[in-house]
């Protein structure tokens, strides 16, 4: 993106800043009982952003491990305050079992993040009213998630974990302060509920992650009487001074992070009628996919529904058309090259909601295209 667009963006978007709101988290069995972490939060319409101290505990020991994707360094700052603070446990127990995990589950990306959500501030998985969490990432196994969780919080207070959350308050700060003043321009939380056709969205969390960088999930944590969607988006900086600017990038990723708690479960629906197109797809285009971590079709068919969808919140909250080239073009370099087509598609959901009140209900016209695509595209 040129420098003179990145002026024009900021000029468009930026508005006065409200005043950061601050909760104290519940105290922390494992932390010091008088120091128990702060939790950076405000809310933007239905959606409250917010700086999750499991999210930066877990990514931590995942990064001391050695994963890749929490291993970026690209906040710089941060970066080596980890390094200093953490420096001299990267061979505690619980980061020797997440090498092990990565290891033997292929542990990373979604699944230290999903654990993450499952959590509560006592580092114990919180109560649902199944036997085990539907919604826990299906890489973690009961009884090694028990004793991951023993180590993380022996890990948590050898480290004194609670100290170093606190001391990166102004880097928080500055995120939350960007990402406020970004997201006011959109109303993405009735957008999510319009678009899917659902009256209840649950609890929307913006998650900004900072040991996460390039990397961005969505994950979901449900009880009977509790539905949270996350969307952890990675903070990384745009300029050699390392200042954390929450960007349009930044709002894509939510975006597509927010889709995948409303899509996956229709797309999970209907997989057993995906398959052949899937198949494929994933035939001709699983080199370049599985480069990117989609190592099933079935992950493939979950992306294009989620990649489809944040087409249609481009095409709803920009009116100049050069959003949505940049999106597109995005698409066909990650791959996705059907993105554009499945996107003018949903163009029939959007005029014909009387026919199609929910995105569920039109969902069978996405499987008609994938094989009507397959057959065009697929050898």
């Amino acid at each position: 993106m040129s420098k003179n667009m990145v002026s024009q963006i900021i000029k468009a978007f930026v508005v006065p800043i409200v005043m950061l709101v601050y909760s104290l988290g519940l105290p922390l069995s494992t932390f010091a009982a008088d120091n128990s972490p702060v939790e950076y939060r405000v809310e933007v319409g239905r959606i409250a952003i917010e700086v999750d101290p499991r999210i930066e505990l877990i990514a931590i020991v995942f990064r001391l491990a050695g994963n890749p994707e929490y291993n970026d360094g690209t906040l710089k700052p941060y970066a080596k305050a980890i390094e200093r603070h953490f420096g001299d446990f990267d061979n505690h127990p619980v980061v020797k079992m997440a090498v092990q995990l990565r290891n033997t589950r292929l542990m990373s990306a979604d699944g230290p993040m999903s654990l993450a959500v499952h959590i509560d501030r006592n580092l114990r998985l919180r109560k649902t009213d199944e036997e085990w969490p539907s919604t826990l990432d299906y890489r973690w196994e009961k009884e090694e998630t028990a004793e991951f969780l023993e180590k993380l919080r022996q890990f948590a207070a050898e480290t004194k974990f609670d100290e170093f959350f606190k001391g990166q308050s102004g880097i928080y700060e500055e995120g939350i302060r960007s990402c406020e003043s970004y997201m006011s321009q959109f109303d993405l939380g009735n957008w999510l509920g319009d678009f899917f056709g659902v009256k209840e969205c649950g609890d929307l969390k913006l998650v900004l992650g900072f040991v996460n960088g390039f990397a961005n999930y969505g994950v979901r944590f449900t009880t009977d009487r509790t539905e949270e969607k996350y969307a952890i988006v990675g903070m990384r900086p745009f300029d050699a001074a390392n200042t954390v600017i929450f960007r349009p990038k930044n709002l894509a990723n939510t975006v597509h992070e927010f889709c995948h708690s409303f899509a996956n479960p229709v797309v999970k629906k209907y997989m057993d009628h995906l398959q052949p197109a899937g198949e494929k797809l994933f035939a001709v285009h699983g080199p370049a996919m599985r480069m990117r971590g989609y190592q099933k079709w079935e992950s493939v068919m979950y992306e294009m529904a989620v990649r489809a969808c944040v087409a249609s919140f481009i095409r709803h909250a920009f009116v100049e058309p050069k959003w949505m080239d940049y999106y597109i073009k995005d698409e066909v370099k990650a791959g996705f090259v059907w993105t554009e087509e499945m996107g003018n598609l949903l163009k029939t959901y959007e005029s014909n909601r009387d026919k199609y009140p929910t995105f569920e209900s039109f969902f069978p016209e996405f499987v008609d295209f994938l094989n009507e695509y397959t057959k065009r595209t697929a050898q």
